[in-house]
């Protein structure tokens, strides 16, 4: 009994409203053996002295603007504050961490220990928790709404975001000038997700105000934004990109529009709005969290993170216009990679060099039927880099970018067919290998991968952190050997052959193009696709290709199923059983062949494969030409 003599108050007001008056008989009979005396709030506002000079505690259950009346007053009296919240003051009960239910809620409301803490004046208004300018989607969600409809009103929020001119004078008289979409000073409410983003800055006692600016160059920024703080929670100690941070000791915000200002939930006055902190002004009953980490927190001194809000040049363009889908890459980032895809697009000697080398090396790797030799030709070679610049300069409608580029492209495809050629001349009577065979017949799969290694190759080029993916990026996709494969067939003079590996070539070089030229769209590298001539033809082109590879992808189920299907075949030729081990349908030259694996346990005639081969083409509506491969068994 002494321990809970000594925790809790010996007596205390309890400051009701008629909304709350419900609560007086639970109050009264506590079971903290604290002396309760109900007095309605509006009584006690009136005449404070007289209440105080009785007792020094007061337990409050009321509406946010009363409480906030009581901590005004406290401000100036020596007394102590507990809070009752209701059940729609969701938020008043996040920020002091206090229980939803009322018994337990009433344990700390009673307690002696109260937390000494700051108050934030906006335009002399107290804050509790937050006050909001502008519009901050899924951070300010207005009132005490639930999360899912703040989520359903969400994008609507989204659709009417601006960058708006904003100026923030601080107490060391510094003068920030930005555009940003809103900005939230926030204490000590764990729950939203500004607070989270400093909850390992913040304080009860620090003296200063936190504020958060919100400034995205584009949707998808602020949903990265809304990802990384869920993913994080409590865990951040660098301020996201699109996110600016001011912590001082006052702050004053002045707009180019005058804009309502939230604060609490409740829009009471409009910019320009003055802030500032009165050190250690009140005292309240937290919940137990709060108070300990509010006592292991030292005093923080003045802290500025705008780095990543708009200033300068790319203030005059962010300021009053629509945040888009997708983000605008910075001039400096810009830069750096245009400059990168100049000298990609330029004919250089290293460039040629190396597609003579990476031609030769795949030509004999495909005549060695070698994959470490075609690998190692994939990635010595150059011709990735033109096609990247190539769909940058589609998209700027950069005429220059886009010349060099294709003169660069059109370079290196004829150094590769020309010494590739000249390389079949060495081998005249070498076979078709199975390195060669896979260059031909290309699909919709092969273009799939075109796509795909497309946006890898924007990406890895756009982000110099991953630059060296590259590489892996030109193994992906093959460019050389299907020239080298084309250029084959043209020293054999097999203009089919030919156009079956140039066909995948060329898969390959508008899949890359096309997708290259939406991934700097998406990257941020213009506002909108400028060259929309040169990317309908690269569409075109897409659409054209697709014919054949979808017609090549259909025979290449046809062909699957088929094989598939003649596994394990038995047939009975003059009285011997044979058995289809394996069937492969692979095209030399001009000509679909059948190469087939029988079994059979007793030798065949000239009669018998004769035979077998009339049964084989009833199976087929084209004329095959068969090669038999026969393993006897015991």
């Amino acid at each position: 009994m002494s321990n809970i003599m000594e925790s809790y108050v010996t007596a205390a007001f309890f400051l009701y409203v008629p909304d709350t008056q419900e609560l007086i008989d639970q109050v009264v009979s506590n079971p903290f053996n604290s002396r309760i005396t109900p007095v309605l709030l509006r009584d006690f506002l009136d005449r404070p002295e007289q209440y105080l000079q009785q007792c020094s505690h007061v337990v409050v259950a009321a509406p946010m603007d009363m409480i906030k009346s009581v901590m005004a007053l406290n401000m100036g009296y020596d007394f102590t504050i507990g809070l009752l919240p209701t059940q729609d003051q969701r938020n008043l009960s996040n920020c002091y961490e206090l229980p939803k239910k009322t018994e337990d809620a009433l344990a700390i409301a009673l307690r002696k220990d109260a937390q000494v803490m700051d108050v934030i004046l906006c335009n002399r208004h107290i804050l509790i928790f937050k006050a909001a300018i502008g519009r901050l989607p899924l951070i300010d969600p207005p009132g005490d709404i639930s999360p899912i409809l703040a989520i359903i009103k969400a994008p609507l929020r989204f659709w009417r975001m601006r960058l708006l001119s904003f100026q923030f004078t601080i107490g060391s008289g510094k003068v920030i000038k930005t555009a940003a979409s809103g900005c939230m000073i926030v204490q000590h409410h764990k729950r939203t997700l500004a607070s989270q983003l400093i909850s390992h800055d913040s304080s009860l006692t620090d003296g200063m105000i936190s504020m958060v600016i919100t400034a995205p160059t584009s949707i998808i920024d602020y949903f990265s934004f809304l990802y990384q703080t869920f993913r994080c929670r409590g865990q951040r100690q660098r301020i996201p990109s699109t996110i600016g941070y001011i912590k001082s000791s006052t702050i004053t915000i002045e707009t180019e529009e005058v804009f309502e200002v939230a604060i609490d939930g409740e829009k009471i006055t409009q910019t320009p709005l003055h802030c500032e902190t009165i050190p250690c002004a009140v005292r309240i009953n937290v919940g137990e969290g709060l108070r300990e980490s509010a006592e292991k927190r030292s005093k923080i001194h003045e802290r500025i993170e705008v780095n990543n809000l708009p200033a300068d040049k790319e203030l005059a363009k962010a300021i009053k216009k629509r945040i888009p889908f997708f983000s605008y890459a910075s001039e400096e980032r810009f830069r750096d990679l245009f400059i990168s895809l100049r000298e990609d697009a330029r004919i250089q000697p290293t460039y040629l060099v190396l597609m003579v080398l990476s031609t030769a090396l795949a030509a004999i790797g495909l005549y060695q039927s070698s994959s470490a030799v075609v690998i190692g030709a994939m990635l010595l070679a150059p011709l990735m880099a033109p096609i990247v610049s190539l769909a940058m300069g589609i998209l700027r409608q950069d005429k220059k970018l886009s010349k060099h580029s294709v003169l660069s492209i059109t370079a290196g495809i004829i150094i590769a067919l020309t010494a590739a050629a000249l390389i079949s001349f060495l081998f005249p009577h070498k076979p078709i290998t199975m390195e060669m065979q896979a260059r031909l017949n290309p699909s919709l799969l092969d273009l799939g991968v075109a796509i795909v290694a497309g946006v890898a190759g924007a990406y890895t080029k756009s982000n110099k952190k991953i630059l060296q993916s590259l590489a892996g990026v030109s193994i992906a996709v093959a460019l050389v050997p299907p020239l080298a494969v084309a250029g084959i067939g043209l020293g054999m003079g097999d203009l089919p052959f030919f156009g079956q590996a140039f066909l995948l070539f060329s898969t390959n070089l508008i899949g890359i193009t096309l997708a290259a030229i939406f991934t700097f769209r998406l990257l941020g590298y213009s506002p909108v696709v400028q060259g929309k001539l040169g990317t309908v033809f690269v569409l075109l082109l897409l659409i054209g290709i697709s014919i054949p590879l979808y017609l090549s992808y259909n025979e290449l189920v046809e062909n699957t199923v088929l094989e598939k299907n003649w596994q394990q075949e038995r047939f009975l030729v003059n009285d011997k059983y044979l058995i289809v081990q394996r069937a492969d349908i692979v095209r030399q030259r001009n000509e679909k062949q059948l190469i087939v694996r029988v079994l059979v346990r007793e030798p065949l005639t000239r009669k018998d494969l004769n035979q077998l081969r009339e049964k084989i083409h009833s199976n087929f509506a084209d004329r095959l030409a068969i090669r038999m491969q026969v393993i006897y068994i015991p």
